[in-house]
């Protein structure tokens, strides 16, 4: 079956997009971000193999999954390029050029591949993150008990998320897990 073919394709592709790796370890949108992720890769190759689909509207869906999964814009062209890429890849797969289409797809740089991974409990964060802790904005009493007195009653209070750690520079945020294992 072509969508069986074609899934870890697009798994592979998305695992390597930057915009959705930020958003699901940044907490964009609805907690269970990686799980949200996996879910977009099915529907999108999904699409992909039973629509007739081309370039512009496959840029629209994956924009619009962006948009409304993980209220993420991303202005930076890359929903077209990776609808390019994953039309380019299920042409080949269609027209059965699988020697092209393993070269072009071994040349694309090595990544960890968590969206094909099933999500763990015990998963431990990994070097950029850990994009399958969905407790990003919580205020639970685990973080209350490591706080010293005076913030824990303000921060419960005003139940907003406590500042991230600037640790790597200006423009990097370390997002450490809260999770208590």
């Amino acid at each position: 079956m072509l969508y069986d073919d074609f899934k870890p394709i697009v798994d592979l592709v998305l695992n390597n997009w930057t915009a959705l790796q930020l958003a699901v370890e940044h907490g964009m949108g609805a907690p269970g971000g990686e799980k949200t992720a996996q879910l977009m890769s099915v529907y999108i190759a999904r699409y992909c193999v039973e629509n007739i689909a081309d370039k512009d509207e496959l840029t629209e869906v994956i924009e619009d999954l962006m948009d409304e999964e993980f209220d993420t814009v991303c202005h930076d062209n890359s929903p077209k390029e990776i609808a390019t890429l994953l039309l380019l890849f299920l042409g080949m797969l269609k027209e059965g050029r699988h020697d092209e289409l393993r070269a072009r797809i071994e040349a694309m740089p090595k990544c960890q591949k968590w969206l094909s991974q099933p999500i763990h409990e015990s998963v431990p964060p990994q070097c950029h993150g850990n994009p399958d802790d969905d407790t990003t904005s919580s205020s639970g009493e685990e973080d209350i008990a490591d706080q010293p007195i005076g913030e824990a009653s303000s921060s419960h209070q005003s139940q907003e998320p406590e500042p991230m750690d600037e640790d790597l520079g200006p423009g990097w945020t370390v997002v450490r897990t809260r999770r208590k294992k």
